[in-house]
């Protein structure tokens, strides 16, 4: 998957009133975004973004806020700040805003616990057929991922997963299986620091955030009765 670094109106997403949604590949990329910005709510404190890949007012105010947060937190950090006018100018550098909140910002800000696996040729994890495979410890991470779904099949009605590191369309289905129980029983746990997997690569993207869900907010809300 080949995603530019500079998104154009008309080919890769466009607007709808007071919205913009994306086209093919780029409706991941704008999930991605929200998703990335909800990991700053807390610490800059604005509302959780919704993940649906549409970017309407509040994408372009979580967006704001966290440049402005990193420019007063480190007046030298403010020319890197990407623009952000309108949401055009969030769509067209959602590429580029990703990678600077993934780096410059999480550093600025102090939040950097947890990170985005990459994909590709030398990196964290890449794809092969219907199956994200992942790299030494990442690889770890996969399987342990699985093991911690397989803990949540019976109260989300899936069948248990093969612990084996390589994800596929079933390890996705879990993850939205978990979520999905846990908005029947808690529907103010809808907002998450990841895009609800439609896909395996981004679970394979967001291992490290799905596996942080299911134990500090999924356990919460449906295995603490069980224990």
């Amino acid at each position: 998957m080949y995603i530019p670094t500079t998104l154009q109106e008309g080919t890769d997403w466009d607007r709808h009133g007071e919205t913009v949604t994306g086209k093919g590949d780029t409706v991941a990329t704008f999930r991605g975004i929200q998703a990335d910005l909800n990991y700053f709510a807390t610490k800059v404190g604005f509302d959780t973004v919704k993940v649906d890949g549409v970017l309407g007012p509040k994408t372009l105010a979580a967006v704001q806020a966290v440049g402005a947060a990193v420019a007063t937190a480190d007046a030298a950090l403010a020319g890197t700040v990407l623009p952000a006018a309108d949401l055009g100018d969030v769509a067209t550098h959602a590429v580029s805003t990703r990678t600077w909140l993934e780096g410059t910002a999480r550093k600025a800000l102090g939040i950097a616990d947890k990170r985005r696996y990459h994909r590709g040729a030398g990196k964290e994890w890449n794809v092969k057929d219907a199956i994200a495979y992942g790299a030494g410890p990442v690889h770890d991470d996969f399987k342990a991922l699985q093991a911690d779904l397989n803990g949540f099949a019976a109260v989300a009605g899936f069948d248990a997963l093969d612990v084996d590191g390589f994800l596929g369309a079933r390890t996705a289905a879990a993850v939205k299986a978990v979520y999905d129980a846990v908005i029947r029983k808690k529907p103010l746990a809808a907002m998450t620091p990841f895009p609800v997997p439609d896909t395996k690569e981004e679970v394979a993207e967001y291992c490290m955030f799905i596996r942080a869900w299911l134990h500090d907010v999924a356990g919460k809300h449906l295995l603490a009765e069980q224990a």
